[in-house]
């Protein structure tokens, strides 16, 4: 008797071992699952719609950064976001092996936990196309917002500041989750050109662009510091036209930098990489809610800045895994005030132009 109990013990435990098949060399090399596990427990997916040069550097910068499990790539071009895909998809291995998939179905944009938006990318020499934009968007904005209604869109698509302010119309989420690349290039380059005059490392120089991205981004020379030392302390006319030190042509290089690379890549343009690697950080500050302040584009209506009417534009906002947390007040002088209440006014008489503000325009004398 305790002959045969042993036994079943042991038939017991045989049955409970985990079975090896051997009718495939991987099933002979790995044993079966205990249990299925079809779903990570801790994915993390990012979408990038429009796979042009823009949207492929975020994509890349967000790779490199590993900041993410599952890349999808959309484009209207199945094929080739799908060719994309697979490239990045055979290095994988040197980049965390994330899930990198292409698609033309929007509906792949479903559980991803930020979504950038860089369709439309301007002809080569000329400005971008807002009409045409604006109805690119018409069709994708609301599909995102259906099928990725709990995520964090940020919108790299020029002009920047209208397209933020379109998305958010169509989107109907919440403002806070709609979140434009906005002036974070403008200030890194802002930031460039003062380390090199200054003899500095980028990263020791703190300073900020606001206001509208591109040619009339208004730069912060009130707030330039280096290790808490207001630049103004020492040069109270830093910025000014009438500075000795010539201050002011740091500013005009910072909006002159998409037109002077543009013009130098030609047809290989748009001025992709630097929107890459800001978007990254913006899209990097929404996963690890870092609530880091950086200077992108958001909803405002307030007196704060200089203006009186709402508008998305660039101001320091606190960025975190619900878009943006906070906004951040600043002391501007009247000359700053200024510039960045002409980018308003500009901003919205672009939006009254394709017809999404029906009001009077701002630079219009009733």
């Amino acid at each position: 008797m305790a002959d045969d109990a042993e036994k079943k013990e042991e038939n017991d435990c045989d049955d409970n071992r985990i079975p090896v098949t051997t009718t495939t060399t991987k099933n002979a090399l790995i044993t079966t699952q205990v249990g299925p596990c079809e779903s990570h427990p801790h994915r993390v997916k990012v979408s990038i719609v429009g796979t042009g040069k823009i949207g492929m550097a975020c994509a890349i910068a967000i790779l490199m950064r590993k900041m993410a499990s599952e890349v999808c790539l959309v484009d209207k071009d199945a094929e080739y976001a799908a060719a994309e895909a697979a490239d990045i998809q055979h290095g994988g291995v040197f980049i965390g092996n994330p899930l990198v998939t292409g698609t033309a179905d929007i509906t792949f944009v479903k559980e991803s936990a930020v979504v950038v938006i860089a369709v439309g990318e301007p002809t080569p020499g000329k400005p971008p196309d807002v009409a045409t934009n604006l109805a690119i968007f018409r069709k994708i904005i609301p599909a995102i917002a259906k099928h990725a209604c709990k995520a964090v869109l940020v919108v790299a698509t020029q002009p920047v500041d209208v397209m933020s302010y379109i998305a958010w119309k169509l989107s109907k989420l919440p403002s806070s989750r709609v979140i434009g690349t906005g002036t974070l290039v403008d200030s890194m380059r802002l930031q460039y050109y003062l380390s090199q005059k200054l003899g500095l490392a980028n990263t020791s120089v703190s300073c900020m662009s606001i206001g509208a991205q591109g040619d009339t981004s208004v730069p912060v020379w009130s707030g330039v510091h280096v290790a808490g030392m207001k630049l103004r302390d020492i040069n109270p006319r830093m910025g000014e036209t009438d500075d000795p030190e010539k201050w002011n042509e740091v500013s005009q290089a910072v909006n002159d930098c998409d037109a002077n690379i543009n013009s130098k890549k030609r047809e290989r343009g748009p001025a992709c990489w630097a929107v890459g690697f800001s978007t990254a950080e913006i899209v990097d500050a929404v996963l690890r809610d870092t609530k880091v302040v950086l200077p992108v584009s958001t909803y405002i209506h307030s007196c704060s800045h200089g203006m009186d009417k709402d508008v998305y534009m660039s101001i320091p906002c606190v960025l975190g895994k619900d878009g943006v947390h906070h906004t951040v007040r600043q002391k501007l002088t009247d000359t700053e005030k200024m510039g960045v209440q002409e980018c308003a006014d500009n901003i919205r008489n672009q939006l009254r132009t394709c017809g999404i503000l029906q009001e009077p325009r701002d630079d219009v004398e009733e």
